[in-house]
């Protein structure tokens, strides 16, 4: 049974979520603040979490950091908030994923499913396997990813486009196919989420980001890996 922590602060909503969870066989633990989220047990068994942006103690990007330090699991974000430069602060701090409230519950599942089928993906004791390009490395069993030695901390989301695109350099995906690989489904509206991934993915790989050497968009159409 799948582990998900939901960290909310309206008791209402945490109850609405939590029992819609448990009727898709997750199992829920909850927390109305920040510092009762980081003194969960065992944290880091969680498959997911889902995380308020306003909480009494803290706001949720700036909790994020301090979740990384305990678990890697994905991080859904839920705000009220509907800006893209909003949006683009979750995602600076290291979420995954983002949904405005108010939200389709059936919407929410499907994302927590996608999050931890991505994250998930290669963790299964299979023998060991590396995949490397000019330097770059991606160990898809472990999730570690080194350039030239030094290990480089991504997301879950980000992991996920650099392997799918790790295992097809210098072929061109659309931003709709990678989307579509990425979430494992399709929705609207997207398109400017998976930038700001791509935009943060760079950040972490590129020596200069304005003359990426793994990264490279190919305008009008996409991206690929490799020039």
């Amino acid at each position: 049974m799948k582990q998900i922590l939901l960290i909310e602060d309206e008791a209402g909503i945490s109850q609405m979520i939590k029992v819609q969870l448990k009727m898709f066989g997750f199992e829920v633990q909850t927390a109305l603040d920040a510092q009762t989220a980081l003194s969960i047990k065992n944290i880091e068994a969680v498959d997911a979490i889902i995380l308020d942006w306003m909480l009494p103690d803290e706001e949720g990007p700036n909790l994020i950091p301090k979740l990384r330090q305990k678990t890697n699991a994905p991080i859904l974000m839920l705000t009220a908030r509907s800006e893209m430069v909003d949006k683009l602060m979750g995602f600076e701090a290291g979420a995954d994923d983002y949904l405005t409230k108010p939200f389709d519950m059936m919407e929410l599942i499907a994302r927590i499913k996608a999050l931890i089928r991505r994250s998930s993906h290669g963790v299964d004791g299979k023998e060991k396997t590396t995949i490397t390009y000019k330097g770059l490395s991606l160990n898809l069993e472990t999730r570690r990813v080194e350039i030239d030695g030094d290990e480089i901390e991504l997301t879950p989301t980000e992991f996920t486009i650099l392997e799918i695109m790790i295992k097809k350099p210098g072929v061109v995906f659309s931003r709709n196919k990678l989307i579509e690989l990425v979430m494992g489904y399709e929705y609207e509206g997207y398109g400017r989420t998976l930038d700001s991934h791509i935009a943060r993915l760079r950040s972490k790989l590129e020596l200069d980001v304005k003359s990426p050497e793994y990264i490279i968009t190919v305008f009008g159409i996409g991206y690929k890996l490799g020039k």
